[in-house]
């Protein structure tokens, strides 16, 4: 089933946690991907794999790791992908995301917990951004309760959640999604 994944990186995600954050996503034919953390590009793969999509992208501050999901997309198979080296933060891909799919740092082994609210919070800022009208968040927060107020008061909305078990500490697969533009242009 895995059979895609030839190389990893420190904190990448499990390939099931991949694929249950891709499946709580779902399928929309235009689909535009964005994963800003890359990693090994498993969050990526599983979105493509699951049905069609217009372009996946990915971009991370490290360079092994976009040199690990390339290698890992080539092996998928999946077509119409690109990666780049990027900040969460300020990057922006090169066409507007529909879906924002990824597993964040969490702070054991690539951040401190005194960094995670301010990128978090930057992050969510910066989807609320890009993301095009009626686009989705889908991530893990192991701070759930802050950053969906943090997320309330860029836009985004909570429309699901479900509790995660991260061996060791518990989180929450959040799936959030950007308020539609009214006619009046509002959102």
């Amino acid at each position: 089933r895995f059979a895609y994944r030839r190389r990893d990186v420190p904190a990448a995600s499990h390939p099931m946690v991949a694929a249950a954050l891709a499946r709580l996503a779902g399928v929309r034919e235009d689909d535009v991907v964005w994963d800003p953390f890359v990693g090994s590009g498993l969050e990526l793969i599983e979105r493509g794999l699951l049905g069609e999509y217009r372009r996946l992208y990915g971009s991370d501050l490290e360079d092994e790791a976009l040199r690990a999901a390339g290698e890992n997309l080539r092996a998928s198979g999946l077509k119409r992908w690109g990666l780049s080296p990027g900040d969460a933060r300020d990057y922006s891909p090169p066409q507007r995301p529909t879906l924002i799919l990824t597993n964040p740092p969490m702070g054991r082994r690539v951040l401190g917990k005194d960094e995670l609210e301010p990128l978090y919070a930057a992050l969510l800022q910066r989807a609320a951004a890009l993301l095009v009208p009626g686009g989705r968040l889908v991530w893990i927060s192991p701070l759930p309760a802050r950053t969906l107020e943090l997320a309330g008061r860029v836009g985004l909305a909570a429309r699901e959640r479900r509790p995660i078990d991260m061996g060791g500490f518990s989180a929450e697969i959040q799936v959030l999604a950007l308020a539609r533009v009214t006619a009046g242009g509002d959102r």
